[in-house]
């Protein structure tokens, strides 16, 4: 799955999940006959419904910024910022930063004598990297075949931030046909209050969805990390490398939806070709796209630990 099927795949799930989360919150209220809709349902309906309606998509100004960005894991990035990576990759550039530092050869002169060489010979790696390494074989773009000598590329391993998306829905409430059923207030003030309510009690969603995308060597690769430091945070990266293919929880944030003008409603009414009624605006926000970036590296630019809160 690459980036963009992953970004589909999941922004259908959070669909599909905050109709289970009307579902479950009418239920509750003890008016779970009404059926709730991702989309209107066809003329002469005759159930009491509600319809979850996505009518804007868009993110802030700073969108472009966002998915262009790439946070160094081998590097200094924030605290803050490495906070939103999953642990499993976040650990990974940590460690492997310490294995290139201490565990690979350094330059022995010139300005930067004692800094991690950017093409070490492929026999004087640790065991498990040059098991790595000649795995890749002599033409790969990870090891330089010069007159018969193997000489290796050092890894460059980062996170490319993605984008944040705020889904905009109208909840619309289509009320049963009369004599269908008998109730002691219109359907509409049941069931928008008890969503409104619903949405202060509970302002995320945690919904399945699948493995990020990542490239193809890298579990590989964090592996022989893994053996290579061996200690109690490379057990701790060889847990979490047993379930980067598995389906993940992913927290969604619900937030009140943008107050429209009444010409906008109205507007927004008439497209739908609907009638005003009463309605609840609501969004949900999801950041998509950030996925690990595994390359060859050009310049080494390890730095020591950075204390982490």
């Amino acid at each position: 799955m690459n980036k963009l099927e992953y970004i589909s795949f999941v922004s259908s799930s959070v669909h599909d999940g905050l109709e289970a989360w009307a579902r479950n919150l009418l239920r509750e209220a003890g008016i779970e006959t009404t059926e709730v809709y991702g989309q209107f349902p066809p003329e002469g309906s005759v159930a009491s419904h509600i319809v979850l309606f996505p009518y804007r998509l868009g993110s802030d100004d700073t969108q472009i910024t966002q998915v262009t960005k790439h946070l160094p894991l081998m590097g200094n990035s924030s605290i803050q910022q490495m906070r939103s990576i999953p642990e499993v990759w976040r650990l990974t550039g940590k460690l492997a930063a310490r294995c290139v530092r201490e565990k690979f050869p350094v330059l022995t002169s010139g300005p930067r004598k004692n800094q991690p060489h950017p093409a070490p010979p492929i026999d004087k790696l640790p065991g498990p990297m040059r098991d790595w390494y000649e795995a890749r074989g002599p033409d790969s773009t990870w090891v330089n075949n010069i007159a018969g000598n193997l000489f290796t590329r050092l890894p460059s391993l980062s996170w490319t931030t993605g984008v944040t998306l705020r889904l905009q829905y109208l909840v619309v409430v289509g009320a049963g046909a009369r004599g269908t059923v008998d109730r002691q207030a219109p359907i509409a003030i049941q069931t928008l209050s008890v969503l409104a309510a619903g949405m202060q009690f509970q302002r995320t969603l945690q919904v399945k969805v699948p493995p990020l995308p990542y490239d193809p060597l890298l579990p590989s690769f964090a592996r022989a990390i893994a053996e290579t430091v061996d200690d109690s945070e490379a057990e701790r990266l060889l847990e979490l490398l047993e379930f980067i293919d598995k389906k993940a929880n992913m927290s969604v944030t619900l937030i009140p939806g943008a107050s429209l003008t009444n010409a906008d409603f109205t507007g927004l009414m008439q497209a739908l070709q609907r009638p005003l009624q009463p309605t609840l605006h609501l969004g949900v926000q999801m950041n998509l796209g950030g996925a690990p970036l595994f390359t060859v590296g050009i310049t080494p630019d390890i730095q020591s630990d950075k204390k982490e809160a």
